[in-house]
């Protein structure tokens, strides 16, 4: 009896999912990257386009599974019906959603020089500024591994989300992909 209910749950699924490289997911990768503005390519796209989704649907795509959609992440494939759907639904959107995110900060929308306070648990605190060209600097740093002068390129930061950074440049050196508030997500987004 298990086999049969593993075969009938595997045979569901085969039917409710479409393989990456399918004419499907091309089109709705297409479609996703217009309303988004650019191709995904770093792993900070990825948590910028998941806060996006999330934005316009009230629904959440991780940013692990959107990398793996695009390719960026090997060994995926194929992409679940449901997640197909969230996306149709955030390309095809016409007007932002009435899910409101607590705090998002765009750089696009930030002055050369402006700053912003970032927390995160347990007792992490960065003041950021702001340099231009989606690039930050960190001014001062609380109980974090990163320090004053570390920089870095993010487009969105937003409260209750992780911060995801490309090009973090520290004294001991670059590093793609980190991550701030990975278990809560950010607990303080403010401009100073």
């Amino acid at each position: 009896m298990q086999i049969i209910s593993y075969l009938c749950t595997n045979f569901q699924e085969m039917e409710t999912s479409y393989q990456t490289n399918s004419i499907v997911i091309t089109q709705l990768k297409k479609a996703v990257e217009v309303r988004f503005g650019h191709i995904p390519a770093t792993p900070a796209d990825f948590g910028e386009l998941s806060i996006a989704v999330l934005h316009v649907t009230g629904e959440r795509v991780s940013p692990d599974t959107l990398s793996r959609i695009w390719g960026y992440k090997k060994g995926y494939s194929s992409v679940r019906q449901s997640t197909v759907r969230i996306l149709e639904n955030y390309a095809k959107a016409k007007e932002e959603s009435d899910f409101i995110h607590t705090t998002a900060i765009h750089a696009d929308a930030c002055r050369k020089g402006e700053q912003v306070r970032i927390a995160w648990l347990p007792n992490r605190v960065c003041i950021l500024s702001y340099l231009g060209d989606y690039r930050w600097r960190i001014e001062e740093a609380i109980n974090s591994k990163l320090q004053a002068g570390d920089t870095f390129s993010c487009r969105t930061i937003a409260q209750g989300e992780v911060l995801i950074v490309d090009h973090l440049k520290t004294a001991n050196g670059t590093f793609e992909g980190y991550s701030m508030g990975n278990k809560n997500g950010l607990t303080l987004v403010k401009k100073l």
